[in-house]
């Protein structure tokens, strides 16, 4: 369920799974997204379906070619929801949290979406994904994936231990968010002219991350939002956290919040 609230004199969706999301989305179509996440969530849409479905097709003799039926059944999906055969609240039903992305895309939902994630995908199988620094040559694709370094000039691996409990302190920070503010607006100038802010809990992971000594960027982005949206991701949230036990989503929630209404 969505809650709709004016804080700060904004629009604010929050959901208990992210690809619920899609629900605000598609009442705002066109419009880019900014999603700040632990997971990058660029999965096909609808894989998790079409793999299990195909599966048990297989396994009952129905099916002779597995990979030409997992398509099949991804294109029948879109092609529901295009000629208006079906709903966002329907298909819901077999779209993992972690698919929502690349269906958004693929429906011209949305424009572009950048996600700044703290969890680094080293390689994606997505054609629609594009990874930020990578060294290949951007070829338009619609969906950016980017995980910084902890702080502006850090040499470590992203998977070091200090560089992960830095970066997860930092993620609201002026200079993080600076960054990848950017970054966005390097592969297209005019990204934040209409844009939705996302932000699935389990992006802070720690409570000094909810606590950033300098904001200016985040209530930027706040302000000049055109709708925000939050997903709590209760589960993935305790996977994620590297405080104790207190950090759960209704706190990280009651946190945002209040900082949205500050902004």
């Amino acid at each position: 369920m969505a809650k709709r609230m004016g804080t700060g004199g904004k629009t604010v969706c929050v959901f208990r799974s992210h690809n619920q999301v899609l629900e605000a989305w598609e009442k705002s179509p066109g419009l880019n997204v900014f999603s700040l996440d632990f997971h990058t969530d660029t999965k096909g849409a609808f894989g998790n379906y079409s793999y299990w479905r195909t599966d048990s097709e297989v396994k009952a003799g129905r099916c002779k070619n597995p990979e030409l039926r997992i398509k099949e059944l991804v294109n029948e999906k879109i092609t529901a929801y295009l000629e208006g055969r079906t709903t966002i609240q329907s298909l819901n039903d077999n779209l993992r949290h972690d698919e929502h992305i690349d269906f958004a895309v693929r429906t011209d939902m949305i424009g572009m979406a950048f996600i700044l994630a703290t969890n680094r995908n080293d390689s994606s199988s997505n054609p629609h994904v594009f990874m930020a620094d990578s060294t290949e040559e951007y070829k338009g694709q619609r969906i950016i994936e980017y995980s910084p370094p902890c702080v502006p000039g850090c040499r470590k691996s992203v998977h070091d231990d200090e560089c992960i409990r830095l970066r997860a302190d930092c993620v609201i920070e002026d200079d993080f968010l600076a960054d990848a503010v950017s970054k966005a607006e390097s592969f297209d100038p005019s990204f934040f002219k209409n844009y939705i802010l996302d932000m699935d809990c389990d992006y802070f992971n720690t409570e000094k991350s909810l606590k950033p000594r300098n904001l200016q960027v985040f209530r930027k982005l706040i302000r000049e939002a055109s709708l925000i949206t939050i997903a709590l991701e209760a589960e993935c949230v305790k996977i994620c956290r590297l405080d104790d036990g207190s950090m759960d989503s209704d706190r990280i929630l009651d946190a945002l919040t209040a900082l949205i209404g500050e902004a």
